[in-house]
C-alpha cells in the first residue's frame, strides 16, 4: 500500500481530502468485519484495473483515520475482513502486540473494535 500511496499521492489526496502518511497499519481483529463503504478509489486511477480501494472513515486511538479495503470483482483482496488496514495523516506506531482501539464513524451502526495489530504494510 505504501508504494501506491506514494506513487498516486494526488489520487489519495483528492479522495480523502488530506495528505496521508504512506502505508497502513494492519490491525488483526480475529473475526470478519465487513467494510462499510464511505467512498472508493477506482483501481483504474492507480493502475490496478482489477481491484478498487474501498475506504471507511474511522478513528484509531482517537485519531481520524481510514480503513482501506482492497476489493476485486469477487469481493476478495488485501488481507481479508479479519485484518483492518488503517491509515491516517500521522505515522502510526509499529510496536507488535500493542493494543489499539479502532472506532468506526458515520450514521451506520458499527461496533468499536479493540485488537492487536500485526505489522505495518510494506510495498509489494
Amino acid at each position: 500500500m505504501r508504494r501506491r500511496m506514494t506513487q498516486y499521492r494526488d489520487v489519495f489526496l483528492r479522495a480523502t481530502g488530506q495528505e496521508l502518511y504512506p502505508g497502513t497499519l494492519n490491525v488483526v481483529v480475529g473475526r470478519e468485519v465487513v467494510v462499510k463503504e464511505d467512498f472508493r478509489i477506482l483501481g483504474s486511477d492507480i493502475d490496478e484495473p482489477n481491484q478498487d480501494l474501498v475506504f471507511e472513515r474511522c478513528l484509531i486511538d482517537g485519531k481520524p483515520a481510514f480503513r482501506i479495503r482492497p476489493l476485486d470483482a469477487f469481493g476478495k483482496g488485501g488481507h481479508g475482513d479479519q485484518v483492518l488496514e488503517i491509515t491516517c495523516s500521522q505515522q502510526l506506531p509499529n510496536d507488535h502486540g500493542t493494543e489499539v482501539v479502532v472506532e468506526f464513524l458515520g450514521n451506520k451502526p458499527h461496533p468499536a473494535e479493540t485488537a492487536y495489530f500485526s505489522e505495518v504494510a510494506r510495498p509489494g
